[in-house]
């Protein structure tokens, strides 16, 4: 005998099945989650995810244990992602957000670091990173091969790295 082929399943019987279903179907979630809010979150993916894929459903083999299958793997789910997100202590609830800092500070800070670079890096590093000359030009302006410009870009801010510690 040829294996069946599952017939379409009628949008609304199968909405029907689903709403008969729901109560018995919040009742095993929450016993799995434990708290209404979850088992709200679970159910509502549940249900959609049994909508999206009604096309699979036969229901010669019976709905209940097909929708609590798919609930079981929607609270796996849930749960897996719930630990993906950290969930802030007490201590950190209560921490200060961080202040930004004072432009005036700022300003000071960056002249004090750059002073104790020396005047040919500092001059690339201003050019570079303030007035948005490429590395040709600064190589072209101060006679030099570019990549020698790198390597005095690359020291210049090491040093500015090391003035902050």
């Amino acid at each position: 005998m040829p294996p069946a082929v599952a017939q379409p399943v009628d949008d609304t019987a199968f909405a029907n099945m689903l709403h008969g279903a729901v109560p018995a179907l919040r009742r095993f979630v929450l016993r799995l989650c434990g708290s209404d809010h979850d088992a709200d979150d679970v159910l509502q993916e549940t249900l959609a995810k049994v909508w999206r894929l009604r096309a699979g459903f036969d229901p010669a083999r019976g709905g209940d244990a097909w929708l609590h299958q798919a609930a079981f793997r929607c609270f796996c789910d849930h749960r897996r992602r719930g630990r993906r997100v950290p969930t802030p202590t007490a201590e950190l609830a209560h921490v200060p957000a961080h202040e930004a800092p004072c432009p005036t500070a700022l300003r000071d800070e960056l002249e004090h670091r750059l002073a104790a670079v020396d005047p040919t890096s500092r001059s690339l590093l201003l050019a570079f990173h303030r007035d948005g000359r490429t590395m040709q030009q600064l190589a072209q302006a101060h006679g030099v091969p570019v990549n020698t410009v790198k390597s005095w870009l690359h020291r210049a801010r090491l040093r500015l790295a090391e003035t902050h510690r």
